[in-house]
């Protein structure tokens, strides 16, 4: 498929690659819709197997950030910068290397951390740009962004089981946390702390055995026993997608809520699970924390405000799933829907000027 077929089938704005021999930096930009206002997406790096991989991986994270951007009302499009290298790769320079990339954009791209990225890394993007959002405080951010999309998590888990199970306390629901990275482990605090039973997987033994040195009473389960685990909530904070077609069938969970991305392979699994009665609360509904400081963060708002807009998460998502009840579709789907409807309507009064520019 060529460059330009690509840009269609994926619906994107612009496709943009970056190398800088040099440093080892390969990069792909993708922007995927700027009605809201400019594009902002993570920096994510892995060792991809092929450029297939990072162009689908840049494709689908930039597609999700409209809708996350949408759902979370804020003035913001949806992009995603993805660099292809190890993370023995990461360097200052290519870091610094990326900011120059970036900063020549001129605000067409905001960024923010991902995965396979940290806040140093960021640190040293923001030497050559000023287009970094959503850092921590020590580096002038407003809060800890990690922090704060592990509460938006929190708040979509708890506005869930309010409609689920009809309790607004998660105390003795069985939460399994898939993951036990930066959003992992943060979540882990906050459901122990809602005494909710945690169970906790990880391909990293010591991450796990971390957190249940803190927690005794956290189940360990290997990797490959999620999918036929009993619980409540499956709570996905890892890479990969947690079910496809086939798997489905063996999951034994009510409940599947997280903030990892590529959770489902497409909009049909949101339509099996329904068949299946499990409910999915779509990722880029409650893990928008992040988005919301950025968005925060340029419009010179306060903590106060921000801690206020990471908690409509709550009230979105009883409103997203009960919509979805009411009209007996998937979750996935009306989330999908209400966030082109909000696209759609900006459309008819014409493309808005980025609020970088505004702000400047």
């Amino acid at each position: 498929m060529d460059t330009f077929a690509i840009i269609k089938q994926g619906g994107l704005e612009q496709l943009i690659f970056f190398r800088d021999e040099a440093v080892g930096l390969r990069a792909v930009v993708a922007i995927h819709n700027t009605r809201l206002g400019p594009a902002i997406g993570g920096v994510r790096m892995l060792d991809y197997a092929n450029q297939d991989e990072v162009l689908k991986d840049a494709i689908d994270l930039a597609q999700e950030m409209t809708l996350r951007a949408a759902l979370a009302d804020c003035d913001l499009g949806g992009g995603a910068a993805v660099l292809w290298g190890p993370p023995q790769a990461k360097t200052e320079a290519l870091f610094r290397a990326f900011g120059r990339f970036v900063n020549r954009l001129g605000g067409q791209l905001l960024v923010t951390m991902e995965v396979g990225t940290d806040s140093r890394d960021l640190r040293n993007i923001h030497r050559e740009t000023g287009y970094v959002y959503a850092l921590p405080e020590a580096y002038g951010g407003i809060a800890d962004p990690t922090q704060v999309t592990a509460e938006g998590v929190m708040h979509g888990i708890k506005a869930t089981a309010k409609v689920v199970f009809g309790q607004a306390s998660l105390e003795g629901v069985t939460c399994l946390v898939q993951g036990a990275g930066r959003l992992g482990s943060s979540l882990v605090k906050l459901l122990a702390a809602a005494k909710a039973k945690i169970l906790i997987t990880d391909r990293n033994y010591d991450k796990i055995k971390n957190i249940q040195d803190a927690h005794p009473d956290i189940v360990m389960l290997r990797p490959d026993e999620v999918r036929g685990a009993k619980c409540d909530i499956i709570v996905p904070c890892a890479l990969g997608n947690l079910v496809d077609h086939r798997t489905i069938d063996q999951l034994r969970c009510k409940v599947i809520a997280g903030g990892a991305s590529n959770i489902l392979p497409d909009v049909e699994a949101g339509d099996l699970l329904l068949k299946r009665g499990i409910v999915y609360t779509p990722h880029f509904l409650i893990d928008a924390g992040e988005l919301i400081q950025a968005d925060h963060e340029l419009k010179k708002l306060s903590t106060a405000l921000l801690q206020s807009a990471v908690g409509e998460i709550y009230h979105r998502t009883v409103a997203l799933l009960e919509a979805a009840r009411e009209a007996k579709e998937a979750p996935l789907r009306a989330a999908m829907r209400m966030a082109w409807d909000r696209l759609t309507a900006m459309g008819r009064i014409g493309h808005r000027e980025t609020l970088w520019e505004e702000a400047k």
